[in-house]
């Protein structure tokens, strides 16, 4: 009963209810922490400092701070005074465990409009493998072991954070994974209000004298082996301080994560290994791999600026996780074609950097396709892509409805609040965003493709048509018909039907036909489509422009006159499903 009292006169001391706080006030432009790591127990303890600023339109007395429900708050000061604060626990899926423990806090006086505050803080507890969130919405326990597997243990330690532990403070209203894409939004809007914070975190751990801990961050280079001053236990043994740094300047990019264990390091020119002692072998295979993916890599996108780094998970069974050029990754025996495909995204990033995350994401998968095509050929890299075509019509399918009514309602909305440029879901950065790029190969070529690429400056892409002004430089092409439909807009998917084609004899010494085609495109979207004519003597590829709402045509000459045309080879994404547009070319008229 007393406790029940104390927590009402807590919130009426605020003035202000949970439901009602603003959890997007303040934001935190520093952090000053200390991570304390206790392996044998796997305990994180923090102690440290946060920055608030005031990003409201009115003053401020209570602050929302968040972190894992598995960590508890122990203390909250300002100015070394203690504050009062209500902890309770916050139901939220931006965290592992599908829960926060949130601390409200009533500060002494309000904080005006664009002012900060500093408080003191502390709070600790354990952090264990996890998946409620994933378990509660039907996963079984084994697809949420593998996807959420962060840990304090003596042997291994990994722990990300916002979106998997959320280890330092946060405020971000409650989101659900059953509710679409809503995680991964709330995570794209906090990293774009702390774009410009400050982030400090020094890892400590405790080791025995005989281990060479590596502290490894997917920041900066990893700690392997330093270590303080060695301690003696109550029992006489004798531990060193291993410690490392997180530091950043922005958030918008990197979520910080770190992970740590007796590692060895296998360094190359352009890859980087921290693999555990028994897994040299495997160590050396990945880095085998990744350097067969150089040449390609040079002639696209030129040297790295600092090599790819791969951190070995110590469950075989956990899915890779990557931080820009850092993959966090269990190494399995895998034949090295599989190799290069797991580990070219990381080697990507280490040599290719936008601020834009759809040119990110798809050029990442982008340059997987271009793999797959040198080594495979067109159709392996179309099959490729194809992974994402049919989520990509069913998503543009909902976006789009056929009704007239549902149509123009849903087609405004979706062509301003869904584009690459501000979309945070990755069947459309990752997936739309490589089909894009590979349509753009396919106009321009390889060779004005790779002069934009190598004339790409992140620091000088500071508007969105900053890509397709190198494009066109580089091809003599206008294309912002193409950014238009594709980029800056969502307007859907072609949708191409075949008016005609039909076949002419030249009048020349050698027999020869001019094939002309005519499709028609009664889709939102315009594309450059590929018409495929098959001859008894082989196949012929003419392309077509056909804009959205619009007809294309165009014409080629052949040595045998075609029976049949196939519109689009799966390279552009359309509403119906790629070859079902066949059409039995008549014979040529006789001259």
């Amino acid at each position: 009963m007393r406790r029940f009292v104390l927590t009402v006169l807590l919130l009426a001391g605020a003035g202000v209810s949970s439901l009602a706080l603003d959890r997007q006030a303040f934001t935190v432009t520093r952090y000053q922490l200390e991570v304390q790591i206790d392996r044998t127990t796997h305990v994180m303890g923090v102690t440290g400092k946060i920055t608030l600023r005031n990003d409201s339109k009115i003053a401020q007395q209570n602050v929302a701070l968040q972190v894992s429900s598995s960590l508890a708050w122990n203390s909250l000061t300002l100015d070394d005074k203690p504050l009062q604060w209500l902890g309770e626990n916050y139901t939220s899926d931006i965290d592992h465990t599908g829960s926060l423990s949130e601390a409200i806090v009533t500060l002494p006086k309000a904080v005006p409009p664009a002012n900060s505050v500093t408080l003191d803080i502390q709070y600790g507890g354990t952090i264990t493998p996890d998946g409620t969130r994933l378990t509660r919405m039907g996963a079984p326990d084994e697809v949420a072991a593998r996807n959420d597997w962060d840990q304090i243990s003596d042997g291994f330690t990994a722990v990300r954070g916002l979106g998997y532990v959320v280890w330092y403070p946060v405020a971000i209203e409650a989101v659900s994974m059953s509710e679409g894409n809503t995680v991964f939004d709330a995570i794209a809007a906090w990293k774009e209000r702390h774009q410009h914070s400050e982030f400090d975190a020094r890892i400590i751990v405790l080791g025995a004298s005989t281990e060479s801990l590596c502290i490894a961050l997917n920041t900066t280079v990893s700690s392997c082996g330093e270590s303080r001053e060695s301690t003696e236990t109550q029992a006489g043994a004798k531990l060193k301080e291993f410690s490392n740094t997180i530091t950043l300047n922005g958030l918008q990019e990197i979520v910080p994560a770190f992970a740590m264990a007796n590692y060895q390091s296998l360094d190359r020119p352009t890859i980087s290994l921290l693999h555990l002692p028994e897994d040299t072998q495997l160590a050396r295979d990945y880095a085998l791999a990744a350097e067969a993916n150089d040449p390609l890599l040079h002639d696209w996108l030129g040297e790295p600026g600092q090599p790819a780094r791969i951190v070995q998970l110590s469950d075989s069974n956990a899915n890779p996780y990557q931080s820009g050029a850092i993959l966090f990754t269990p190494l399995r025996e895998a034949p090295t074609p599989t190799l290069q495909l797991l580990l070219m995204p990381t080697q990507v990033a280490a040599r290719f950097h936008s601020p834009h995350a759809w040119i990110q994401e798809g050029m990442e998968r982008f340059m997987q396709t271009v793999l797959v095509d040198y080594r495979s050929g067109r159709k392996a890299a179309l099959d490729f892509l194809d992974e994402y075509r049919e989520p990509l019509v069913q998503a543009e399918a909902a976006a789009h409805p056929k009704s007239e009514a549902a149509s123009k309602q849903a087609t405004q909305a979706s062509e301003a609040d869904n584009t690459l440029l501000n979309t945070n879901d990755e069947l459309y950065l990752r997936g739309k965003g490589s089909f894009v790029m590979w349509m753009l190969r396919d106009m321009v070529g390889d060779t004005a493709m790779q002069k934009a690429l190598a004339a790409y400056h992140p620091g000088a892409n500071k508007d969105p048509s900053y890509l397709q002004r190198l494009v066109q430089t580089s091809s003599k092409r206008d294309l912002e018909w193409f950014f238009d439909d594709w980029v800056y807009r969502d307007r859907g998917l072609p949708d191409f039907h075949v008016e005609a084609v039909y076949a002419r004899p030249l009048l020349s010494e050698a027999k020869s036909f001019l094939v002309t085609a005519t499709i028609e495109n009664r889709g939102r979207a315009g594309a450059e489509v590929p018409v495929l004519l098959q001859t008894p003597s082989g196949e012929k590829v003419m392309r077509v422009v056909a804009k959205a709402g619009e007809k294309g045509s165009g014409r080629i000459e052949v040595p045998v006159a075609p029976n049949k045309a196939v519109v689009n080879d799966g390279s552009v994404p359309e509403a119906s499903a790629p070859g079902s547009n066949v059409f039995d070319v008549p014979p040529p008229a006789k001259e």
